[in-house]
């Protein structure tokens, strides 16, 4: 499979003053999965993704150098399995919505941490295993230390996803009450100090993933790209 590059045209833009910006957008690839996927996440080594349908349904893996697909499942619900991956034996996930899980082994701790009477999703364990990134339906996204228990607003932004353990990617998507109308990937500093856009109003992107350097995200149509970023301090 080949790849195609984009470069973005306006690196400088989404309305933002360049010195005011924390992250550099570099470019944009499309990734050539052959037909329609959703919800990529990258391998623990940055050099494939993996993709599913938009129902979770089945789950392959695309080698990001050579453009080979493996099926990994033909699964319904398969494409789920990434969101529960297990860092040095912990691993997190939510209880009906309402209540977030820490497994580790054996043991179980259960946090409501803004809340027990909150709907809880999309929540995610840091690199390092110290944070959770997590979503309070109808509120946004916050960040939640395990070691001390505080907690940390990001945006009101859906879906976080930890890029390093400083900073996390989530969506800022909308809709008219029926369709969505438009969503953009937002970068979040984990500590709560800066949010910023770095994909374009004209395009509705969804679910982005990350490594340290690159966003990878699916479009409305199926179409897969990854964004080179570059966070400066």
């Amino acid at each position: 499979m080949k790849i195609k590059s984009i470069i973005l045209s306006c690196l400088l833009c989404f309305g933002l003053n360049a010195l005011a910006q924390q992250v550099e957008v570099g470019k944009m690839t499309r990734v050539n999965t052959g037909t329609q996927a959703y919800h990529p996440t990258f391998t623990a080594d940055g050099n494939s993704i993996l993709i599913s349908t938009e129902d979770y349904i089945g789950l392959n893996e695309i080698n990001l150098a050579t453009g080979k697909t493996t099926v990994l499942s033909t699964e319904p619900r398969a494409g789920m399995s990434v969101m529960t991956r297990s860092i040095n034996g912990k691993s997190v996930n939510n209880t009906g919505n309402l209540k977030i899980n820490i497994v580790e082994g054996n043991n179980v701790t259960t946090i409501t941490p803004n809340g027990e009477n909150e709907r809880y999703l999309w929540p995610t364990l840091s690199p390092d295993g110290a944070k959770i990134a997590y979503t309070v339906s109808g509120k946004g996204s916050w960040v939640y230390d395990i070691a001390t228990g505080a907690t940390t607003f990001v945006g009101k932004y859906r879906a976080p996803q930890w890029m390093g353990n400083d900073y996390v990617v989530t969506m800022n998507d909308r809709d008219d009450g029926y369709q969505i109308t438009g969503s953009t990937v937002m970068v979040c500093a984990a500590n709560g100090s800066f949010s910023q856009q770095v994909t374009p109003d004209d395009m509705v992107c969804m679910f982005p993933s990350a490594i340290p350097g690159k966003i990878a995200f699916h479009t409305l149509e199926g179409e897969i790209y990854i964004l080179d970023v570059t966070v400066t301090k």
